[in-house]
């Protein structure tokens, strides 16, 4: 009886845990690669995110189509978000006026996208004057250390004592014009602190790593080694800081427009319509809940993506 001899297999055998062919190259993404991908898969942030966009987007867009004649003229007249028409105040929500009109009789669904033109711009703008000034600051005490970190961090200590919406009014009766600048500086002058320490924790234990100590010893200059390896890496953690500092921002913005001390009419914010509306939301509750609606979504969403850029960012923290 003849004896069959074994035969070997000689396909490449396939990893369990990939499904990929041993030996075979692994695909490479990059840091930024990862961090969508595992964006994406969180739901809340991912909805977040499509709602902020969708603000900013109305915001931006719609007075662009909706006030200009002629392009809605099938459906509603011609708007004018600035025009008074006392015959038409305090309208309902209808096919004419979306989200009704105010006591003026002026259009709120044209207005509040104006309104979101100024909240949102100021929101962003001093939130980038915040991180220009704690990049700055924060990584220079970081990056020096020793006696100038001790004294820049003591400075920033009696800082902390400064109370956020009082300085800002203060800093706006100060300047004695409010205007869309104004508004930036008084908002983003006592709001940097925190920021500024995040970027300093950040750059400390980043100098520390061997591509910074490379560097170094191949002669590359403070400067170049501070910007180019060292304020790049932390680009991450400063998109984190920018949605965390734009709520507190828009709602300050909001604050000081409501007590009357923010943008000057006729030009709109959403904390200017909501000042409008207090006297009459019993009776029109849509003249208060519009800007107010606008402003409770703008922030919440803007939380949601802080939080689910920490997670995606640095998949650690959701361990812990």
């Amino acid at each position: 009886m003849a004896v069959r001899e074994p035969t070997l297999d000689t396909r490449t055998p396939v990893a369990p845990e990939t499904g990929v062919a041993a030996g075979a190259a692994i695909r490479q993404s990059s840091l930024w690669q990862d961090a969508w991908r595992r964006y994406v898969r969180n739901r809340g942030a991912l909805a977040a995110a499509v709602v902020f966009v969708l603000i900013v987007l109305y915001s931006f867009l719609i007075p662009g189509f909706w006030i200009v004649p002629g392009i809605w003229t099938d459906l509603i007249h011609d708007i004018d978000p600035y025009g008074v028409d006392f015959s038409q105040a305090y309208q309902g929500a209808s096919l004419a006026h979306p989200f009704g009109t105010d006591q003026f009789g002026r259009d709120l669904f044209a207005r509040a996208a104006l309104g979101g033109q100024v909240s949102i711009g100021i929101g962003f703008a001093a939130t980038l004057v915040i991180l220009v000034v704690a990049i700055v600051y924060g990584g220079i005490a970081g990056f020096a250390g020793g006696a100038l970190d001790n004294v820049l961090m003591r400075f920033l200590d009696a800082l902390y004592g400064l109370p956020f919406l009082p300085f800002a009014i203060i800093t706006l009766q100060i300047v004695g014009t409010v205007n869309f600048m104004t508004m930036v500086l008084a908002l983003s002058v006592v709001s940097w602190f925190t920021d500024a320490r995040v970027v300093r924790g950040q750059v400390i234990t980043l100098k520390e790593n061997d591509y910074v100590r490379a560097a170094r010893a191949v002669g590359a200059r403070w400067y170049r080694v501070l910007g180019r390896h060292i304020l790049p890496n932390t680009l991450g953690i400063l998109i984190i800081s920018m949605f965390l500092s734009l709520p507190g921002v828009v709602l300050g913005e909001a604050f000081i427009s409501f007590i009357g001390l923010g943008i000057n009419p006729p030009d709109a914010s959403w904390g200017a319509m909501a000042n409008d509306g207090r006297d009459a939301y019993r009776t029109h509750p849509l003249v208060l809940a519009v800007p107010s609606l606008f402003i409770a979504a703008l922030v919440l969403c803007a939380n949601f993506i802080a939080d689910g850029l920490r997670d995606a960012l640095d998949p650690r923290t959701r361990e812990t």
